[in-house]
């Protein structure tokens, strides 16, 4: 299970100020709100080629996932990014995890900042904890491709019939 760390959330979106400090930091803006930050730096054997950030925001309506997901170039080339998409995952304990769905986000060229569209996920039927998380692939410009780490959300609740929701 992920680290679940909490900061306040801001009036305006600060996606680019908010745990530019960590590398991974999740926070829960309400009940049915969670989102997710990776701070991401890549490079080679000369050392840093530059940093981007990583948000994923999960909105729990009901019993189904919204994803959005967030790419920030911070510092470096401007990045071609692939195959970005968001896996939901049903959590299993001592067992492989489910998947409940993969959603396609995207290919975007980032030089500032690019936000995906919602990812509207399945409606989640088991009693369980569930969490998306992120991956795919991206390409510096005038380097070669990386492949994207996971990032994984926060773990939320869909126990019973009830609605799901951040514990």
């Amino acid at each position: 299970m992920p680290a679940r760390t909490e900061g306040p959330m801001g009036i305006f979106d600060d996606y680019d100020t908010w745990c530019e400090n960590g590398s991974i930091c999740h926070r829960t803006v309400s009940n049915y709100i969670g989102e997710t930050k990776g701070n991401a730096t890549y490079g080679n054997s000369n050392g840093v080629i530059g940093t981007f950030d990583v948000v994923l925001r999960t909105n729990l309506n009901g019993r189904q996932a919204q994803w959005k997901v967030s790419l920030i170039r911070d510092t470096g080339p401007s990045l071609q990014f692939f195959n970005v998409q968001v896996n939901c995952w049903e959590e299993i304990n001592l067992l492989p995890d489910n998947s409940c769905v993969v959603h396609g986000a995207g290919a975007p060229f980032v030089s500032g900042r690019w936000n995906s569209s919602t990812l509207f996920g399945n409606r989640l039927a088991n009693s369980n904890e569930y969490y998306g998380a992120v991956n795919g692939g991206f390409t510096p410009s005038g380097d070669p491709a990386y492949p994207l780490g996971t990032l994984e959300g926060a773990y939320f609740n869909c126990y019973g019939n009830d609605n799901c929701y951040y514990p």
